[in-house]
């Protein structure tokens, strides 16, 4: 993954120098003044959004936008896993005094702003293939640096970190093992990594049964074979337990969590995740959508327009829509032994069954 620095920003006579490449991690103020060097850096007047459909995007390929609009949602995003996790920020354990984390789709930053806050001697990167104009990337803090990078791409990060953070990319890669393997390898160990994800197209919606054939429906299938067809899946099998334990991670754990969309719920809590939840749906419709139909070359602009705008309006007068976020994390093991105790431990539990259903069958 080739990393760029947008922040803080270098003019060209404002290389690192020789000594600032051999920073001491346990000196405050090395660590104030910076946390890792780049192989090159660029200014945010350097990048090259792209327009299309009305909408602006990082680049020629990534399906979703970063303009104010999409930023905006994923405000709301944050504050809704903020209710889910009671506050927390991550699941995984994070117990060293000085940790490094890196969130791959920072976004508009918000979490990784909130992490350096509540853990001020952590080193955080948070990298994105683009800037949102008002994001919190453009802030200039000690111990966080916003990088552009393509997690797809060869990571070169030289020092291992003890948290890596993925939220909400389902569909951006279309080799989740390469991401998974690349993470483990980056990871200390000991250290996590922790994925969430929700995304209408997966079919993370429950519907109430009278939408069993609705334009939602309609529209998540459309979002799953249009990806299908560009090879980037939407599936979420990335956050199958399989799939982290078979790039090497052990003691896989999932978490699910319930989101009501909409204004149906009477507890004061789910109903303001239901406003939230209706809030991100209806905003994420057409981020979710144009791009990605318009591309297959099966629906027109003013088709996969239309298409939202009928699933917007079922949406609003609906009772009882859920969805359903999950949440998985997995730990780079200390040790050979423990990886070959954790091989063993899912070949047995795989017999096991097998031999459950073979009594069944008698």
């Amino acid at each position: 993954m080739d990393d760029i620095f947008i922040q803080p920003e270098l003019g060209p006579s404002e290389e690192p120098s020789e000594n600032e490449s051999s920073l001491d991690p346990d000196s405050d103020n090395d660590f104030e003044a910076a946390s890792i060097k780049s192989t090159r850096s660029c200014s945010t007047e350097n990048l090259q959004p792209t327009l299309e459909n009305g909408r602006r995007y990082a680049d020629d390929s990534y399906f979703m936008p970063n303009d104010e609009s999409e930023l905006t949602r994923l405000n709301i995003v944050h504050q809704i896993y903020l209710i889910l996790l009671d506050g927390n920020l991550t699941t995984a354990p994070l117990n060293t005094p000085r940790p490094r984390i890196l969130d791959i789709g920072t976004g508009p930053g918000d979490w990784a702003i909130e992490m350096s806050a509540k853990h001020p001697t952590a080193e955080i990167i948070a990298s994105d293939l683009g800037v949102f104009d008002s994001g919190l990337g453009h802030l200039s803090l000690p111990n966080v640096d916003f990088q552009l990078a393509d997690a797809q791409s060869q990571w070169t990060y030289h020092e291992p970190f003890d948290l890596i953070h993925i939220r909400g990319l389902s569909g951006a890669f279309n080799d989740w093992h390469n991401i998974y393997t690349q993470a483990l390898s980056h990871l200390k160990p000991g250290g996590y990594i922790e994925v969430a994800d929700v995304d209408p197209a997966g079919d993370t919606i429950t519907m109430p049964s009278d939408l069993e054939t609705s334009h939602l429906r309609t529209y998540a299938a459309a979002l799953r074979a249009a990806a299908d067809e560009a090879g980037y899946p939407r599936d979420l099998k990335h956050l199958a337990t399989t799939a982290l334990s078979e790039a090497g991670f052990v003691d896989v754990r999932v978490q699910e969590r319930s989101i009501p969309i909409g204004l149906w719920p009477e507890d004061v809590r789910e109903k303001t995740l239901g406003k939230m939840g209706l809030i991100v749906l209806l905003e994420g419709l057409e981020a979710y959508a144009l791009r990605t139909l318009t591309r297959s070359g099966r629906w027109s602009l003013d088709e996969a327009t239309e298409l939202c705008e009928k699933v917007r309006g079922e949406c609003v007068s609906a009772t009882g829509l859920v969805a359903r976020v999950r949440i998985v994390t997995g730990k780079k093991p200390v040790s050979f032994a423990q990886r070959r105790e954790e091989v063993m431990a899912r070949t047995m539990a795989r017999i096991k069954a097998l031999n459950a259903d073979g009594l069944e069958e008698k």
